[in-house]
């Protein structure tokens, strides 16, 4: 899985860094070659056994969903001290990633949108 960096995403990472105290995090564009515990509003969601996949593990992070109306376009992989499944972080610092997410997405989908019109325009 190609990991993709672009100036935007590097800004996020470090503040999701800075906000959850992680290790490492990094963007990945959809889809993606593993599963991993999700952050949602209110709860960790695990994810289910996939055998083309393989189990998950602890400790190869949790993933912060990347959405532009409600369609998946990335996630940030969001690497902690200790191996977590995301409950590690306190409830109102996983709300305040979820935002930055949100935020992240919509910018994340209004310039795939323009790149993609300016191509076809091309």
């Amino acid at each position: 899985m190609a990991v993709v960096f672009s100036p935007d995403a590097l800004v996020v990472a470090d503040q999701l860094v800075s906000l959850l105290g992680l290790r490492a995090c990094w963007f990945e564009p959809f889809p993606f070659d593993e599963l991993l515990p999700r952050i949602e509003p209110g709860r960790v969601v695990l994810p289910p056994e996939e055998p083309a996949l393989g189990p998950w593990t602890i400790d190869h992070g949790v993933e912060l969903a990347v959405r532009c109306n409600g369609l998946p376009l990335g996630r940030f992989v969001l690497i902690s001290g200790e191996p977590t499944v995301g409950v590690a972080f306190p409830p109102g610092a996983r709300d305040a990633a979820l935002v930055v997410a949100d935020r992240f997405g919509a910018e994340l989908g209004r310039a795939w949108v323009a790149e993609e019109t300016r191509a076809s325009t091309a």
